[in-house]
């Protein structure tokens, strides 16, 4: 066999490989042997037919059969001689077609593994985020609880800031309605910059039972319709409600599963959430600040056909996402897929630090830490009834034990990058880090 590479970039590599002739007819000929033993002609009892017989009608199909055969086990055998490692499946391109007592050759294209420059942080100003739980905090989350329990009560003043107004609108542009213009019954939350400012402005001050007509102006980059345009609303106002918070007494405490009623216990679970929450933020934050200051420390190509998969993989993540958030998976198919060109710069983030990060826990030999691995499956057992029952399944699961590793591994990546860099402590406040508003 004969094998020589041609390097086409810096990562494509073209691999032209000749089998012998020799090669391919005792590889034929095996078949034919093996044909012998079961084929049926006329004339002849099975297992006695003449080789020449069996060769004169089977050849041609005993050629394709061992074809596949003889093109992996040749590859393989050149991808040695020529130390040459593929980073994804080669792409064969045949020559000419099989003929006795020739030699065959083929074309594998492919492309290899990329060379990182430097697989660490060393000297590289990394800023780690630290914050902690804070009153004002836990202040901020028993509000929205309590908005979430918010109540309406209709009242005969005039609507300000606050209120929510219901009405009936009826828009029109130079005397003809249009469409979206139109609407009953529709709840606005003054303040809330639910409609355009004028609009706003307008049913701001409206009573119950009061009705008018407000000019708005919409702005110039609206719509090709609307745009620039002054439409004229007539508005009815049919209620006015102001917001009723309630307190936070021992049945509001309650009805956040906190038995005891008290307020006291109450923001303790609140603070305990926001801990976790807190905790798992900054890990985040800290874990993607250093991903990437690694990759930008590595620019190279990566093999398209892996960038391919990942945005194939992109693609049919936000399809389980979608499904799980209630869409029918059916609708989904009549949506056609985001273009590659679009996926392709973040698809093509993920494999290179994949990569980096398969090449790090290679050459710094990582192994899953044990303690680690049974302290996150622990803290994501607490929060279910039978913790025991959740730590027995993990540990006896493989695929899923596996999933628990591959999060350490990468965290232990991640304390293995910090160890290197150049770390600065960044204050933020745990607000802004969990977007509270």
């Amino acid at each position: 066999m004969q094998a020589s590479v041609e390097k086409t970039s810096a990562i494509g590599r073209k691999l032209n490989v000749t089998v012998p002739a020799d090669k391919i007819e005792a590889a034929v000929q095996a078949r034919l042997k093996q044909l012998s033993k079961r084929v049926k002609i006329q004339g002849f009892r099975p297992g006695k037919v003449p080789m020449k017989i069996v060769e004169q009608q089977y050849r041609g199909s005993a050629t394709n059969d061992v074809l596949g055969d003889l093109i992996q086990n040749s590859l393989q055998e050149a991808l040695q001689d020529q130390d040459v490692v593929p980073a994804v499946q080669p792409d064969i391109v045949p020559g000419a077609p099989i003929e006795k007592g020739k030699d065959f050759s083929y074309v594998a294209s492919f492309d290899i593994y990329p060379e990182f420059e430097k697989l660490d942080l060393e000297g590289v100003k990394i800023q780690k985020p630290e914050s902690e739980v804070e009153d004002a905090d836990i202040d901020k989350v028993i509000e929205n609880m309590r908005k979430q329990q918010l109540t309406w009560k209709e009242l005969k003043r005039k609507s300000k800031k606050g209120d929510r107004v219901l009405i009936d609108f009826v828009g029109t542009v130079d005397g003809e309605e249009f469409e979206g213009g139109t609407a009953s019954d529709y709840p606005m939350v003054l303040g809330e910059s639910q409609m355009l400012p004028d609009f706003e402005k307008g049913v701001k001050g409206m009573k119950a039972g009061e009705s008018k007509d407000v000019e708005v102006v919409f702005p110039d980059d609206y719509s090709d319709e609307l745009g620039g345009k002054t439409a004229v609303f007539k508005i009815d106002a049919k209620t006015v409600s102001e917001p009723n918070l309630p307190e936070i007494d021992e049945d509001f405490i309650t009805s956040f599963g906190v038995e005891s009623g008290k307020e006291a216990d109450l923001r303790a679970e609140v603070k305990s959430n926001l801990e976790t929450n807190l905790e798992s933020q900054l890990s985040t934050t800290l874990r993607q600040r250093a991903f990437d200051a690694l990759l930008e420390q590595n620019h190279a190509e990566m093999p398209l056909k892996m960038i391919q998969e990942e945005a194939g993989r992109m693609v049919q993540e936000q399809k389980n996402q979608m499904i799980q958030q209630g869409i029918d998976a059916k609708m989904l198919e009549n949506f056609p897929d985001p273009e590659f060109d679009v996926l392709k710069p973040q698809a093509e983030k993920r494999v290179a630090l994949g990569l980096l990060m398969m090449e790090i826990i290679r050459k710094q030999d990582i192994k899953p830490d044990e303690e680690r691995v049974n302290t996150r499956i622990e803290k994501m057992a607490s929060s279910y009834e039978d913790p025991s029952q959740f730590v027995e399944y993990y540990k006896s699961n493989q695929q899923a034990l596996a999933q628990v590793q591959s999060i350490v591994l990468e965290e232990q990546v991640v304390d293995f990058l910090i160890e290197k860099a150049d770390v600065e402590v960044e204050k933020v406040d745990a607000s802004s880090l969990l977007n509270m508003q």
